[in-house]
């Protein structure tokens, strides 16, 4: 594999890894999406932890530090 094919695959956006918080009196961690943007993180939690309206306008994305 040449270097700038290696280049070239790392320019596309990966799956990034976002943490997931609802927020009541304190936030409460639901868990973690991989997503490559903010919005595709926001959509993937509403699917994967069954968010309804009220918690979607609640619902707090940031995304994981290493």
């Amino acid at each position: 594999m040449s270097l700038s094919s290696r280049h070239r695959k790392s320019a596309k956006n990966p799956p990034r890894s976002w943490r997931v918080t609802i927020m009541r009196k304190r936030g409460q961690f639901l868990g973690y999406v991989q997503a490559t943007d903010r919005e595709a993180a926001e959509a993937a939690a509403v699917d994967v932890f069954k968010l309804n309206d009220e918690q979607r306008k609640r619902l707090m994305v940031r995304e994981r530090g290493y």
